[in-house]
């Protein structure tokens, strides 16, 4: 009953989007959304970049295989990072972004993030950079966002 609601919902969209635009238009609005809803690039860059700051490294180690210590926390704050704050599954954090890591290792190191015991040091502090980090991308996406929406206005 819900996948015929669903489909109704679509074809009545699509109908009313053909009566504002021609097909070539609406065909070009819904690829350029599928490719702004797929480019994550540069989000997925700049957390790699803050990250490796943080833990004053550089991207390429982070991106190593067999680390220890304050990187492999500095994996693990990266991997809920693309997860929690770009919506990226496991999988394609492990395959696309990470290009030699299992995904059970990202899901152990998001399980880490939600199980974390507050009162242990070791979990406080990982949870503490995270949210930390966390802060930082959304400030400057939102800065970044702003000037662009100021840049659009004056334009018009």
């Amino acid at each position: 009953m819900s996948k015929d609601k669903d489909l109704e919902d679509l074809l009545k969209n699509i109908q009313e989007g053909l009566k504002k635009f021609t097909i070539k238009e609406l065909n070009d609005a819904i690829v350029e959304f599928f490719n702004k809803k797929d480019d994550k690039t540069q989000e997925i860059y700049y957390i790699l970049e803050i990250v490796s700051e943080e833990f004053k490294t550089n991207v390429r180690q982070l991106k190593k295989k067999n680390v220890r210590g304050d990187l492999s926390d500095a994996k693990q704050v990266c991997y809920c990072l693309l997860h929690f704050k770009l919506g990226l599954s496991t999988r394609y954090i492990s395959e696309k972004v990470f290009y030699s890591n299992w995904h059970s290792v990202v899901h152990k190191a998001i399980c880490r993030y939600k199980n974390a015991n507050i009162s242990l040091k070791p979990d406080r502090e990982f949870v503490d950079v995270y949210n930390k980090l966390s802060e930082k991308f959304i400030n400057n996406f939102t800065q970044k966002n702003k000037n662009l929406e100021y840049g659009n206005q004056g334009i018009q």
